[in-house]
């Protein structure tokens, strides 16, 4: 029997705290190739039309350091093609993973695979978004479908159909609320989408599609319930917009453009980087949820060169940008990309290169 083996035996027969036995992270370390504690995991979607896999990398906050391909360092195989978005519940992180249907669940600090949840034909295709409530697991399908997932068992234990294309979603006041964007219409201007569905947590039963405007996509929530819609028209003659839904489930539409938006308080911070926009065209402004009236007209000192995702850490408040970089003067989105940190007040503090397409955050505290 190894001495950390026989260590654990003697702090449990002696009922003595784990803590007595001080070498566990290490232990850890010792025993995977991967072990993180706390940071922030960044979802590289790749690039499926240019064969380039997802990936998953992690930005250390104790060491200001980035390491790539976490998961296949941990699992010696790929996470699969075009990644989405993550988050933790427990001990474990969930990932959605869109063109190989799948959402994995691996250990949160080992990035070791737990299990692999793959939906059936009836449950839906297409993996978009994934929250918690701290209870379940909500996945959005792009096919117009939202799985429920116990975390218990790993397993789909719940399917209910929503809108056409929904994307993000956010849980507040006791419910689920998912945008349909209906993208995949956009030759008959998303006229199927521009909805927002309430889904009762309790009951796992939707309860009404709120009206908003063309497009949603991005959906948040404030310190006082209200819940924000980021509708991004047609790319075109009709403009983005954001729409702000009360506690009486009452939509009202904001004369603000944007691509990105992220929360903190009662604060809204919103990023407008539209596609083949310069750096000097984009704007980063914080509003008050409350009023509508800005507090901040540009939240970042150095902007990103072409903003894909935005993230508040929740506890130091830091801010995490995702960009892809510039190729001849254009976004590439078949090189790697790049996370912008910055601290509560804007200042630049550092940039990480990590993988292909990187577009959303999650953060390991």
């Amino acid at each position: 029997m190894k001495l950390k083996e026989q260590l654990r035996l003697l702090a449990f027969v002696l009922a003595l705290p784990m803590a007595f036995v001080a070498c566990d992270s290490n232990d850890y370390q010792e025993e995977y190739p991967i072990f993180v504690e706390k940071g922030v995991y960044v979802f590289n979607s790749g690039n499926q039309g240019k064969s380039i896999e997802g990936s998953l990398s992690f930005i250390d906050e104790k060491t200001e350091t980035v390491t790539n391909d976490v998961f296949k360092i941990a699992n010696s195989r790929s996470l699969g093609s075009t990644v989405q978005d993550g988050v933790v519940l427990g001990n474990n992180l969930f990932v959605a993973v869109y063109e190989s249907n799948t959402i994995e669940v691996v250990n949160k600090n080992t990035l070791v695979s737990i299990a692999q949840i793959r939906p059936t034909a009836a449950q839906g295709k297409g993996p978009r978004d994934i929250v918690t409530d701290g209870k379940n697991i909500y996945v959005s399908m792009f096919s117009g479908h939202v799985l429920r997932i116990d975390p218990s068992t790993n397993t789909i234990d719940k399917t209910i159909q929503v809108g056409p294309n929904p994307e993000e979603m956010v849980v507040a006041n006791g419910f689920l609320y998912v945008v349909n964007s209906d993208g995949m219409n956009y030759n008959a201007g998303y006229a199927n989408g521009k909805s927002v569905s309430k889904i009762a947590l309790s009951t796992f039963t939707e309860e009404k599609k709120i009206a908003v405007g063309m497009n949603p996509t991005k959906i948040a929530a404030d310190a006082s319930g209200n819940v924000f819609a980021l509708c991004m028209g047609d790319y075109g003659a009709v403009p983005s917009s954001l729409w702000k839904i009360n506690s009486k489930d009452e939509a009202e539409e904001w004369k603000v453009t944007g691509t990105l938006m992220a929360t903190k308080g009662n604060s809204i911070y919103v990023i407008d980087s539209p596609w083949g926009a310069t750096a000097t065209a984009m704007k980063y402004v914080v509003y008050n949820t409350l009023t509508g009236e800005m507090v901040k007209d540009n939240f970042v000192s150095t902007p990103a060169d072409a903003a894909v995702g935005l993230a508040i850490d929740p506890v130091t408040e830091h801010i995490f940008i995702t960009s892809y970089n510039l190729v001849g003067g254009f976004a590439s989105a078949d090189t790697p990309g790049y996370v912008n940190e910055y601290s509560a007040d804007g200042t630049f503090i550092k940039k990480f290169d990590v993988g292909v397409g990187a577009v959303y955050m999650a953060f390991l505290k």
